[in-house]
């Protein structure tokens, strides 16, 4: 007999095979096995997906004729009815590309149960390539539209050293959400098609008094950008297009305006080092789409900033101001445990 499902998994694939096939026999493993997961074809080839599914009752299928961004089809995901049941209280997102120790569901879990005011969890996520590498201890936020996943490319700190704690926002190569703060701010924002997405939910609902809980015990290993390739034109665009529409909505009270220089400021340098290395088009072509939604982004911003509760100062502190750490694509340092040093007595 299948358990009642705590959590459903939303998975939104378009083309990753073998890799999603990878990913839903480690979610299969998993040590919890009350959940539910929606693969979402997001404009797959039938017989791609259909060669990557297993014959499990608890994973169901949505499939999409065309690609309608990752953002819009994890939304997708999360709302599409079950009929024999309510929706779980959490929904997890997990990509194609993210395939989840055997804990994982069981850590993230009994990390909701310690923090019962926090609206997300993130993963500690392994470089697949080489598992003693980080691709994320959390994602940070920088107050002027720049973000990161906490220690990428770094080594992974001893597990003794990892505290489990506050980070800005949850990757969603594998995050964890309470169902009713995901639908109190509505999901992703379909308009961001990809990238920054993950980040500007995790924004929306600190903006509601949610905290996101970095949980070391729950590790995935990521391959990262295996659809879209590293740096590709398409990222290039999207993340230049969607910094603006990130910052412009969620910036919360007085500090857009102290804040606009600095992120005139960062655009600027950005399209500098574009240029530098012959990128530069691609990159204003997503600054000019930017600019074009911008009343959009601002229509957005009225509604989201009238529904803010948590005060203005406590969303400023979550930030984080030392550009240094960002240069260092560095996690929050209370993230890490100093290592201890035993005294010497003196002879």
């Amino acid at each position: 007999m299948i358990a009642q499902p705590w959590v459903r998994v939303v998975i939104v694939t378009m083309n990753e095979g073998p890799l999603l096939a990878q990913c839903l026999e480690s979610l299969r493993a998993q040590t919890d096995p009350a959940w539910e997961a929606v693969v979402v074809g997001n404009g797959s080839d039938p017989a791609v997906l259909d060669a990557a599914l297993p014959d499990d009752p608890r994973v169901r299928v949505v499939r999409l004729p065309a690609n309608i961004g990752y953002s819009a089809a994890n939304n997708v995901g999360a709302d599409h009815t079950v009929e024999t049941h309510p929706p779980p209280p959490f929904v997890a997102t997990l990509n194609p590309d993210a395939f989840p120790a055997p804990d994982w569901l069981a850590a993230l879990r009994a990390a909701a149960g310690r923090h019962p005011d926090a609206a997300a969890f993130a993963s500690l996520q392994r470089d697949a390539a080489d598992p003693t590498l980080c691709d994320g201890l959390g994602d940070e936020a920088a107050p002027v539209g720049l973000v990161w996943r906490g220690g990428i490319w770094q080594p992974v700190p001893p597990a003794d050293a990892l505290v489990e704690g506050e980070c800005f926002a949850a990757c969603a190569a594998a995050a964890l959400y309470r169902r009713a703060a995901w639908d109190a701010v509505g999901g992703f924002d379909g308009g961001f098609f990809c990238y920054l997405d993950d980040t500007d939910l995790s924004y929306r609902l600190r903006l509601r008094g949610g905290p996101v809980v970095f949980v070391p015990s729950a590790q995935v290993l990521h391959v990262g950008s295996a659809t879209n390739g590293q740096d590709s034109d398409f990222i290039r665009y999207h993340t230049s297009r969607n910094r603006l529409w990130f910052f412009v909505k969620n910036t919360p009270g007085p500090l857009v305006w102290l804040l606009a220089p600095g992120l005139l400021a960062v655009i600027g340098l950005l399209l500098l080092r574009a240029a530098r290395c012959g990128r530069l088009a691609i990159d204003l072509k997503g600054l000019r789409d930017g600019l074009r939604g911008l009343p959009g982004a601002w229509r957005q911003r009225r509604v989201i900033q009238r529904a803010r509760t948590a005060p203005w100062w406590r969303v400023a502190r979550a930030l984080t101001w030392d550009p240094r750490r960002f240069a260092r694509r560095a996690p929050r340092p209370d993230r890490i445990r100093a290592p201890r040093r035993d005294r010497v007595r003196p002879a």
